[in-house]
């Protein structure tokens, strides 16, 4: 079921539902399908940057990545048009319900990154990985064939120009429509690797596109998971906080503009 957090687009589906979604994308797509993990920055860029917001509004799948995205849409659900009461009567029944766990399912970059890997080896599927940067596309890649020896792998780490670039940007479009991805993987900069997925989306010969963020960084034990409680929970930002705190300005406008914008949309 598709719904609308700040005139963006969210998914909500269960894990296999994703899934089930991807699969037929990539046995029946002529041309790249793109799927975003959206996260409540996301959704704050939006409001603020019209040519992300019609990415996110046309891309095939958004998932919510984070607690915070399903707890938008509960919320909506619920106090959209309603008395001032009602919205802050339910705004304080949502947080409770975060913090107890019980919003929903989300469906992380991480998550799909190591369902679809998976279910790459196992359906003969091809994966490209694109980005990140101090050799950890080429840790994540040999951590995978490790664990997935059969799997259909190409990789580049491409450069910091990628996007600005030209002549680095045909190399990589080269060398990616060369293999023919059935799943690429882009670990650019969140937003910055959606703008460029969307910008060659005619160009790519991929079935589905997905920006991953940090998840390289993440499957390669470059940062450390946050724990499952806390995810559970939300409270996933104060682990980001804990281990990196030159993010707390992008974390606060997660946890702080984000549930702002949300309560004052729902007018």
């Amino acid at each position: 079921m598709r719904s609308t957090v700040l005139g963006a687009p969210a998914d909500i589906l269960t894990k296999s539902e994703f899934l089930e979604e991807i699969t037929k994308i990539i046995q029946s797509t002529q041309k790249m399908k793109l799927l975003v993990t959206a996260y409540s920055e996301f959704y704050v860029q939006g409001t603020r940057d019209t040519d992300f917001l019609n990415i996110m509004r046309k891309a095939d799948l958004v998932t919510p990545d984070g607690v915070s995205v399903l707890a938008a849409v509960k919320y909506m659900n619920r106090a959209k048009g309603k008395s001032l009461g009602v919205r802050l009567g339910q705004g304080i029944r949502v947080g409770s319900e975060i913090l107890a766990g019980s919003v929903g399912e989300t469906v992380t970059g991480v998550w799909l990154f190591e369902n679809l890997t998976k279910m790459a080896e196992k359906n003969n599927w091809k994966v490209f990985l694109l980005g990140g940067w101090d050799g950890v596309c080429e840790k994540t890649a040999r951590m995978l064939l490790k664990r997935f020896p059969k799997l259909k792998l190409a990789y580049d780490a491409g450069e910091t120009r990628v996007g600005t670039d030209e002549a680095i940007n045909k190399r990589v479009l080269e060398k990616i429509n060369d293999f023919a991805p059935d799943i690429l993987f882009v670990a650019y900069n969140p937003i910055k690797q959606e703008k460029w997925l969307a910008k060659h989306q005619g160009q790519l010969k991929v079935k589905m596109g997905m920006g991953v963020g940090g998840t390289f960084d993440e499957y390669a034990g470059k940062i450390k998971k946050a724990p499952r409680w806390m995810e559970n929970m939300g409270l996933k930002w104060l682990w980001r906080v804990m281990i990196e705190p030159k993010r707390f300005g992008r974390i606060m406008r997660a946890v702080v503009v984000f549930p702002w914008l949300v309560f004052r949309d729902s007018k």
